[in-house]
């Protein structure tokens, strides 16, 4: 930030002694003396143009613009022939960002420099990014507009171009911070870059402390700050990143591990990052994790999620029952205590539920929604005449999908048979609805 500084302050003295030097008033009066005395005005204009390109660095972040005279031999020069302001401006020093200009006989060529940051916090990678951004995107628009940028040639061979009307046309462009914004993603740096919004289903191998520092590039996994070797010691380590992080982005907050829960049904607090802390905080109440995508085998390990699932199954399918019945208002009322998700979706937790789970704490509210809805479609005609009549017993009573327990529902109908009575593998619905669609197939071509 000091040496830009400096550099912003020795261009802004020196672009004020090249204003003095280059103008209109001495252009005017080296025109004159160039019409007296052409010849000693060749040889200054050459010592000008090397004391030019011998200054100092004070013209980082702009470009050298090379100028051809009209004529190229010196006695044109001794003809007193008017010339173009080419001419007297063999250097010109010109910002990066401005278009290319040569056209006819003023070849003009375009040589880009590196491109300085104006504010104080150049050190920064989005800044740089923003700043190249908008020199490529001004650079880009400058190319396409260009046929309406510059005006015709004069009889003098010099061009006329409108700068104001390419400013007000690039300045309207739509806002760079908000263009990368919403269609860029820049992240840090190439060897540091800020930890993701992620969520990580697995534990971290055990490794040395050495050794994970060296992988991040003896940086703070949260700023990016520098860390010699001889503190990797003071790093704190975050349990759900699996990266040491500095005193000021680590402090020792506690939290339950995701991949711990899934993968070993550990609900023991961890230290980790303050940006892992908040991060598990935004997702404590959302529906992220289904069990059978992301551990499979945890309904085994754990007993009480296995009996959550039971209830959430018959839930599930009980709550599809009500919402067909126009009468079960105040019993699809009872369902808002506990979370849509649960009674929408199966096998879909958040990580509030899991731990509710393991406290004893939503089991038994599952079960008493469970018997309100069960007392509903006991004694409502309506529900009960959506049931189902097992075909193999014939039995008058009236079996739904969801007596998990005692009934066996077909894959391909969707019809409910008792679980003792299903033994063979064929569906009695599904043989009677087969012989019924061959039987109307057949009806056009017995009647051609």
């Amino acid at each position: 930030m000091i040496l830009s500084v400096m550099e912003k302050v020795k261009w802004t003295i020196l672009s004020q002694q090249q204003a003095e030097d280059w103008g209109g008033d001495e252009a005017s009066a080296l025109l004159g003396k160039e019409q007296a005395d052409p010849q000693m005005t060749c040889a200054n204009r050459n010592q000008e143009s090397v004391s030019s390109t011998s200054s100092d660095s004070g013209y980082e972040g702009y470009a050298v613009l090379k100028v051809s005279p009209v004529v190229g031999t010196s006695t044109d020069c001794d003809a007193g022939k008017e010339v173009s302001p080419c001419d007297f401006d063999e250097l010109a020093v010109l910002d990066c960002g401005e278009f290319n200009n040569g056209m006819g006989t003023c070849a003009c060529t375009y040589s880009p420099s590196r491109s300085g940051i104006s504010e104080a916090d150049a050190n920064s990678a989005e800044l740089l990014a923003k700043e190249l951004y908008r020199v490529f995107r001004k650079h880009c628009l400058s190319l396409e507009v260009n046929s309406q940028l510059v005006s015709p040639l004069h009889a003098s061979g010099s061009t006329v171009v409108n700068e104001d009307h390419i400013r007000k046309q690039l300045e309207s462009s739509v806002d760079v911070v908000q263009d990368i914004k919403f269609k860029s993603r820049i992240r840090g740096t190439a060897d540091w870059a800020p930890p993701r919004f992620q969520i990580i289903f697995h534990i971290h191998p055990p490794l040395k402390r050495d050794l994970v520092v060296a992988a991040q590039n003896f940086f703070c996994a949260g700023c990016g700050t520098p860390v010699e070797p001889k503190f990797v010691k003071r790093l704190r380590y975050c349990e759900y990143l699996g990266r040491y992080f500095c005193d000021c982005c680590h402090s020792y907050a506690e939290a339950c591990i995701p991949a711990r829960i899934l993968v070993r049904w550990d609900f023991r607090k961890y230290y980790v990052s303050n940006f892992s802390q908040r991060l598990l905080d935004s997702i404590w109440h959302q529906p992220l994790f289904h069990v059978l995508t992301t551990a499979q085998d945890l309904y085994a390990k754990a007993k009480e999620l296995d009996r959550v699932r039971e209830l959430q199954e018959q839930l599930f399918h009980i709550k599809k029952l009500l919402r067909t019945c126009r009468f079960a208002g105040s019993a699809l009322q009872e369902f808002e205590q506990v979370p849509r998700h649960l009674t929408d979706e199966l096998h879909l937790f958040s990580l509030d539920d899991l731990v509710r789970v393991k406290r004893g704490l939503l089991a038994p509210l599952l079960k008493d929604l469970l018997r309100v809805s069960l007392m509903h479609v006991a004694g409502c005609e309506l529900c009960q005449g959506r049931g189902f009549i097992c075909e193999f017993c014939r039995s008058a009573a009236v079996i739904f999908p969801f007596q998990t327990e005692t009934c066996r529902r077909c894959s391909g109908c969707r019809a409910c048979f008792h679980k003792q009575c299903f033994q063979s593998s064929e569906c009695p619905r599904c043989v009677r609805l087969l012989a019924r669609r061959r039987r109307v197939e057949s009806l056009p071509s017995a009647a051609t």
